[in-house]
């Protein structure tokens, strides 16, 4: 679909609660997180760049802590920088995996349900209402908000 990033596809089918891949990228803090999204929304605004800045947030077990992690994989990457998103869900499971002894979790995406060869592996990348003027979506869904999701970090 036009206006679309480069998307990934599956190479073959994919079975449900298959492990994909898992996020990769550069772990901000937040100053440097702000910082790199005002410049992100000014080059983005121009056509210039497309970002890959996911921000998870993990609410721990005392409940009263959320503790927010800022992953920025526009300049150190893996496969899901290429994962689009869509307003309906999509078919992927993004789950936070802790190793023995880690102090932070890796952000991994598990399949949803059965995947065909060719099809487009998509997920949500969050809220829209907490940015409401965001740049358009072109998920293409049914349920499409027209804007994508997006913070301020």
């Amino acid at each position: 679909m036009r206006g679309k990033g480069w998307g990934l596809h599956a190479a073959e089918r994919i079975p449900i609660e298959q492990f994909v891949c898992k996020y990769a990228g550069e772990l901000l803090s937040t100053k440097e997180a702000k910082q790199r999204q005002q410049t992100y929304d000014r080059n983005t605004s121009m056509g210039c760049l497309t970002p890959a800045f996911l921000v998870v947030k993990e609410h721990l077990p005392s409940g009263d802590t959320c503790m927010r992690i800022k992953i920025d994989a526009t300049r150190i990457e893996n496969i899901a920088r290429f994962i689009n998103h869509s307003c309906y869900g999509g078919n992927l499971d993004t789950v936070l995996v802790r190793s023995c002894g880690a102090l932070l979790p890796r952000i991994c995406f598990f399949m949803f349900r059965n995947v065909q060869e060719n099809e487009e592996l998509m997920f949500s990348y969050g809220d829209v209402r907490l940015k409401l003027d965001g740049q358009p979506c072109f998920c293409g869904s049914s349920s499409c908000a027209g804007i994508m999701p997006s913070e301020h970090t």
